[in-house]
């Protein structure tokens, strides 16, 4: 499962979507104060609630909801505002 948030932190906004940020959104810790400078004033609860039940889906099932991450398409399922997923988002780099 291949998966990641867009939700950027912001410490500056220097991070971006920085590695362990979906972390208090997957196991629902937006208000614990530990992560306030990680995720912001107002972090939107229904990204939480759509990144607990992909990870819920795929621990259960095996399925997070999207093709595995394969060459040569290498599937990938951005959380942000819009559900979407992409296809060898980094071909470019």
């Amino acid at each position: 499962m291949r998966s990641r948030t867009r939700w950027p932190a912001p410490l500056g906004g220097e991070l971006d979507a920085c590695h362990a940020v979906d972390v208090p959104f997957v196991l629902g810790n937006l208000a614990d104060p530990g992560f306030a400078a990680l995720l912001g004033a107002a972090p939107p609860q229904h990204l939480a609630d759509s990144m607990h039940a992909t990870w819920v889906a795929f621990a259960t099932t095996g399925d997070p909801g999207w093709p595995a991450y394969r060459e040569p398409d290498r599937t990938v399922r951005p959380f942000g505002a819009a559900p979407a997923l992409l296809h060898a988002p980094r071909e470019h780099l």
